[in-house]
């Protein structure tokens, strides 16, 4: 689906993302974890979800479920999406996550997409990553944009971006967070849903 612009770097309404943030309960981070690859029920809906914890992934997440406060990201995510030329069909976002990387801690490759739509034949079309601090080092963002035959990476590093800034990208595209040297690192990730490409 290689479309269009690859992703885009952006900023967000620093309004936006205080009021996001005050829908964390922070008394409810807990140990990461990798979502089964045959997933079939967005996050909200998980009584008992199948995922497990995994050395791919050690950093600590909550999720905001604040209804409005979702629709205003799926918004945010719907104009990109018309300004990037993907035209998806985009209906639905998941919870937003709140991530925190302490020293070590990473996000091996992966990508966002799950190997099946949901039950509600949805399926993640389009990601984005809020970068909410910079007083860390390490815990480098990498895309991978590129094919094999490209010499040097197949990726693009984005090592700290301004405060607040955004990166949208599609869910199909491999991705990691590298390994936190020193601080921690904090960060906003979504999700938006639309129905599986025919």
């Amino acid at each position: 689906m290689r479309y269009g612009k690859l992703y885009k770097v952006g900023n967000v309404n620093s309004k936006l993302i205080n009021e996001s943030l005050s829908h964390i309960d922070f008394k409810q981070m807990k140990r990461a974890s990798v979502a089964d690859k045959d997933a079939k029920k967005p996050i909200d809906q998980h009584k008992k979800p199948n995922d497990i914890q995994h050395e791919m992934r050690t950093n600590s997440v909550t999720f905001i479920y604040d209804k409005t406060i979702r629709r205003r990201w799926l918004n945010v995510a719907k104009q990109v999406n018309k300004d990037l030329g993907w035209d998806f069909e985009l209906s639905d976002i998941e919870p937003i996550q709140y991530g925190e990387y302490a020293e070590s801690q990473q996000y091996a490759w992966h990508v966002d997409q799950h190997n099946q739509p949901y039950k509600n034949n949805f399926v993640r079309k389009m990601s984005f990553s809020v970068f909410l601090n910079d007083d860390y080092t390490g815990g480098e963002f990498d895309l991978e944009i590129h094919g094999p035959t490209v010499k040097g990476h197949r990726y693009k590093t984005f090592s700290k971006l301004p405060i607040n800034s955004i990166l949208f990208f599609q869910s199909d595209y491999w991705h990691r967070v590298r390994p936190v040297t020193d601080g921690v690192r904090k960060s906003m990730v979504g999700w938006v849903l639309g129905p599986k490409y025919k």
